[in-house]
């Protein structure tokens, strides 16, 4: 295995660009959205409609903290048009593109992608595979995919993708696009893979239960999905709550809990449902919170966690791997199988 490439947060999320994104994605929150076309939804992971009395409004958006299963979503939400409305025109997601994705792209490549491609060969000697296809959804400019070419020349490359921008650079680097969303996609029965890839997209959809359906209509019987994604169980998310910066809608409607997610995917149609969290920022990013004067209501047990990890490395280390192997990361990864 190789030495795991050390993530930087401002690297990933420059503070000065980050700041800008989060001020204008308040505002389009605020702004930008006909809240009378909002609907209201059940709890996307185990379909509950009985959330506890923990939930809160961000920004005009309510968060439902999930009673039966813990997962963490905006209720009500804006309806799919109004949704793709947002990605398509706000300020925003312009600037995400634009500003964002641009300036930080080389070190995203180095301290994400490449390392997510390691980790996906590892799932493959784990679990003997031998993929023949593989399907990206949400594949933007091709970027996994192109580096998954490098190493396996001989491996048929498929993207879903509704940006016209994106999909036509897909294109121009070899691969077949289907141009659109995969709940469109999954329709048309043309689009599959042996391993199907989904990279941060969970958090942003409208109906988590539909898109997990169309993920396992596009995943070949005897194939493996793998669906990187935030999860309410996380250290920073249980900590900060409703002062994470990661809770930014309307960017992110949707955090499953562990629990949530295994109910979610198992009722779509896989057969095996793995939920593992491998992440590597989230006492890093209380600790930052904390610095900058941030008062999150920790017990006396939390603090005396934190101020060790601050004055001991070593702590900080282990207690990060703790939560990684426990299912106590908020960066998660979902790996679900069908039966041949």
């Amino acid at each position: 295995m190789k030495t795991a490439i050390q993530i930087k947060e401002d690297d990933i999320r420059p503070a000065d660009l980050f700041a800008e994104f989060m001020r204008l994605s308040t505002n389009d929150a605020l702004h930008f959205f006909d809240k009378n076309k909002f609907v209201q939804v059940s709890c996307p992971g185990c379909g509950s409609d009985t959330p506890s009395n923990d939930g809160f409004t961000k920004h005009s958006f309510h968060y439902d903290h999930c009673g039966a299963c813990g997962t963490l979503y905006v209720n009500p939400r804006p309806d799919p048009a109004e949704l793709l409305r947002y990605y398509a025109q706000s300020d925003s997601q312009r600037f995400w593109v634009e500003d964002v994705l641009k300036t930080t792209g080389e070190k995203r490549k180095e301290q994400i992608m490449l390392p997510n491609i390691e980790r996906i060969e590892q799932i493959i000697q784990e679990f003997s595979l031998t993929p023949n296809t593989v399907l990206d959804v949400g594949c933007s400019n091709g970027i996994f995919l192109k580096e998954w070419k490098k190493r396996y020349p001989d491996t048929d490359l498929l993207g879903i993708e509704p940006g016209e921008e994106a999909a036509q650079k897909s294109r121009a680097a070899g691969i077949t696009i289907f141009e659109g969303f995969v709940e469109e996609e999954a329709e048309k029965d043309e689009a599959c893979g042996d391993l199907v890839t989904c990279f941060e997209v969970l958090e942003h959809v409208q109906d988590p239960l539909k898109f997990a359906q169309s993920l396992s209509k596009v995943t070949k019987p005897g194939g493996t999905a793998v669906i990187t994604c935030l999860g309410a169980d996380g250290f920073d998310i249980q900590l900060l709550w409703d002062q994470a910066k990661a809770i930014m809608p309307p960017y992110h409607l949707n955090f499953l809990s562990v629990d949530g997610m295994r109910t979610m995917f198992s009722k779509a149609g896989f057969d095996e449902v793995e939920v593992r969290t491998p992440g590597r920022l989230d006492v890093e990013i209380v600790e930052k919170f904390l610095d900058k004067g941030g008062d999150a209501p920790l017990s006396r047990f939390e603090t005396l966690l934190l101020s060790k990890s601050q004055n001991d490395p070593d702590f900080k280390a282990s207690l990060q791997t703790f939560l990684a192997k426990e299912g106590l990361s908020s960066h998660v990864w979902i790996i679900c199988r069908k039966n041949a």
